[in-house]
């Protein structure tokens, strides 16, 4: 339910003065707001909330007056001092008067965005934590982080979604890609110097040192010294053992065998 305005300043426990400040308006027109001389206009209602850490929805545009107190008396030229004995029953006397200056400060950040919630709460969703657990982490409940402070959380956690993730398969979706097991096991043979024996699916063989691969050919040094390049989707496999006796069942193209144990 929306609260008057000077019920929520002082849960917050802020002074007139601290209010204006934090929100840029005159110390009169807090004054006029609080005691229900005048409702909040809406240019003001936002700067209100954000200085106050609250939604717009929870300030009452109509401000009812503190039980008891006096009623603040407008400014005139004829009396003026009507308005310093209004003043006095919101602020404490000062030992030494000081002209107001209103400095040109940000304003704090608002408070979190249902949004940003939702957000939260699929992220914890994905890394299999609670909130309650999140909330014993922080010491309070995320509800009560502004917008700035949970844009920051939301960063973090979702850069834990991302170092979460599964590796790269082992396997190949598509013959003719090259996928973290395959680039393995020819980078290791590359390195070793290993003579690598191809079947195709026209029958033919071929061997040699891998001179380089790719998605789509390998590559190799054949032992007369010339190179020979093998398109992948001509491939039944290959394997840096003894070649298969006939009749050895052939791999699926593309897919290397693994080395006789």
């Amino acid at each position: 339910m929306p609260e008057n305005l000077w019920v929520l300043r002082e849960q917050k426990r802020i002074s007139v003065a601290a209010l204006a400040n934090r929100a840029g308006l005159p110390i009169g027109v807090i004054l006029e707001y609080e005691s229900g001389q005048r409702s909040i206009e809406p240019r003001h209602l936002d700067r209100l909330a954000r200085a106050l850490y609250v939604e717009e929805a929870q300030i009452r545009l109509q401000s009812e007056p503190r039980p008891g107190a006096a009623p603040l008396e407008r400014q005139s030229s004829r009396n003026a001092s009507q308005l310093t004995a209004g003043r006095s029953a919101f602020i404490a006397p000062k030992t030494k008067e000081r002209p107001l200056r209103f400095r040109s400060e940000p304003l704090p950040p608002g408070p979190a965005r249902p949004s940003q919630i939702a957000a939260l709460d699929n992220l914890l969703q994905r890394l299999e934590r609670s909130r309650i657990t999140l909330e014993s982490e922080l010491g309070k409940p995320v509800t009560e982080l502004n917008r700035a402070e949970l844009a920051q959380l939301l960063r973090k956690l979702q850069a834990q979604v991302q170092s979460s993730r599964s590796p790269a398969r082992h396997r190949a979706y598509l013959p003719e890609s090259v996928d973290e097991f395959e680039t393995s096991y020819l980078t290791a043979a590359q390195e070793a110097g290993a003579t690598l024996y191809f079947t195709l699916f026209d029958g033919s063989t071929a061997e040699g040192q891998i001179v380089g691969f790719g998605p789509f050919s390998i590559t190799v040094r054949q032992t007369d010294g010339s190179e020979l390049t093998l398109n992948k989707l001509a491939l039944v496999s290959y394997r840096t053992a003894a070649q298969p006796a006939a009749g050895q069942a052939r791999q699926t193209p593309g897919h290397e065998s693994e080395p006789p144990r």
